[in-house]
């Protein structure tokens, strides 16, 4: 069924997540300190069963509420059902005009960048930084982000980056950096750039808008498809000219490759493409992403398959052909540069970078399953002693925009206690992750330094560089 069909239907997917939950019951023991969402349902269920109460529509509606969509649950169909829920809630009662204003993360990074100095000394202020929580719904214990004097966007336009290279040779990028590295932390977009720049690519960066997961998680439809629209047909173009797509957040690159690229292996335009026997579907034996769709495949019977395997998700609506496309040319950076390393033609002319540091592999990047690429690439820093946090369930709790929420705040923070602890225990000099949500959660509730992963190969190359100077004016 269309999520925008039967607004009235919210409550009965609820309960229908409840009831095939329940009946499966594996997540019950393994998701209690890694997610809310579980332990609630079946404190929900469980509840009915001994009271015989019918869980309420409040209740319904607060449960689904508690998703934020980590990934870290082992059923995609449970979270593409929370999902319709969630959506089909906000197009029938609506939403808050905070959560409007919040969930345009790009929106609200040029209009506090566009004045940052003034922008931080009001959100420093007391008074009028507690008016701006009040008004948008942000928990007042939430500390919110510095603007930095210069935008990503504007430093790549100073470079000429804005414009696509003048090249037909070589490797080139299309680079997706995401809205939190566009405008809070630019150093990390910055990075991104030059390491790749610094390994002979070529870089361009278009006029891409926020990758959706804001909207996509509030149940803004509306929005979600409008930027999944315009991010496709732009990146699907580069695509088509040659480039690779690379993103820095793995959030970014999740929704890029994977949510948006949903079922479109199973649609009836990729079926005929391909070939595939009518009485057959024919899929990737596994869709690894950056694989090209010439590899291995595998084929479903579709008299028993074809209720099943179907293209009819949140994006169905859009060109399969160009989902496709894109999917099998994003990368995440870290993979990209990896496989450089693999092929014999990353540079390693790095320099030291002393330090204990440990790395957190945030939920995202675990679920696209292209294993931890940054222990490896740092592991060739000299000087860097580097550990990382093993284990599929911990979570940093803030979910994006909404661990800002007022209702959501002290849940955030309670979901990341036992990933905090545990860093606390590791004690690093350095702490390491690829999620800047993650990143901000950190700043918020840990005194460590914070660092993206090719900060610390961009200070690397920097360092043997200098080295090298000063060894020629010795």
């Amino acid at each position: 069924m269309d999520i925008s069909e039967n607004k009235s239907a919210p409550e009965r997917i609820s309960r229908k997540i409840v009831m095939d939950c329940a009946d499966c019951d594996c997540c019950r023991p393994i998701m209690d300190e890694s997610c809310l969402f579980f332990p609630e349902l079946y404190r929900l269920y469980d509840q009915e069963v001994e009271t015989g109460q019918k869980i309420s529509a409040t209740e319904l509606r607060q449960l689904v509420e508690k998703c934020n969509f980590c990934a870290l649950c082992p059923c995609p169909n449970i979270r593409a059902d929370i999902i319709r829920a969630k959506t089909q809630f906000a197009e029938r009662d609506g939403l808050k005009f905070g959560v409007r204003t919040v969930e345009d993360v790009e929106r609200i990074g040029k209009l506090c960048g566009a004045l940052p100095g003034l922008t931080n000394r009001l959100l420093r202020s007391g008074l009028s930084g507690g008016m701006i929580k009040e008004a948008l719904g942000i928990h007042r214990d939430r500390k919110l982000p510095e603007f930095p004097a210069e935008s990503f966007p504007a430093w790549a336009r100073k470079e000429g980056l804005h414009v696509k290279p003048n090249t037909t040779a070589g490797r080139k990028v299309a680079y997706f950096a995401g809205c939190t590295a566009k405008y809070i932390f630019p150093e990390v977009a910055k990075a991104t750039v030059e390491v790749l720049r610094h390994n002979g690519i070529d870089v361009y960066c278009p006029d891409d808008k926020c990758c959706g997961m804001p909207s996509f998680l509030e149940g803004d439809r509306k929005l979600t498809m409008e930027f999944a629209g315009h991010n496709l047909n732009l990146l699907a173009d580069a695509a088509q000219d040659g480039y690779d797509i690379v993103c820095s957040c793995p959030t970014c690159s999740f929704m890029l490759r994977h949510l948006l690229a949903e079922g479109a292996y199973y649609s009836r335009e990729y079926q005929e493409s391909i070939g595939a026997d009518p009485k057959f579907i024919k899929v990737p034996a596994k869709a690894t992403p950056g694989e090209s769709s010439d590899r291995k495949m595998e084929s479903f019977d579709k008299t028993i398959f074809k209720n099943i395997m179907k293209d009819e998700g949140y994006f169905s609506s859009i060109d399969p052909m160009k989902r496709v496309a894109l999917a099998e040319k994003t990368f995440d950076v870290a993979e990209y540069l990896l496989r450089l390393h693999k092929a014999g033609v990353l540079k390693t002319d790095l320099g030291s970078v002393e330090g204990q540091a440990v790395y957190f592999p945030p939920c995202h990047q675990r679920e696209q399953e292209f294993g931890q690429p940054y222990m490896e690439l740092l592991g060739l820093v000299p000087g860097l002693k580097l550990d990382a946090i093993q284990g599929n369930l911990y979570c940093c709790g803030l979910a994006g925009v909404m661990g800002f929420k007022r209702d959501f705040h002290k849940a955030s923070i309670e979901l990341g206690n036992r990933l905090i602890e545990k860093i606390k225990t590791m004690n690093p000099e350095i702490l390491v992750t690829d999620c800047l949500s993650c990143r901000l959660q950190f700043n918020q509730l840990l005194p460590h330094k914070v660092l993206h992963p090719v900060e610390i190969l961009w200070e690397a190359y920097r360092a043997r560089a200098q080295d090298a100077r000063l060894r020629a004016h010795g």
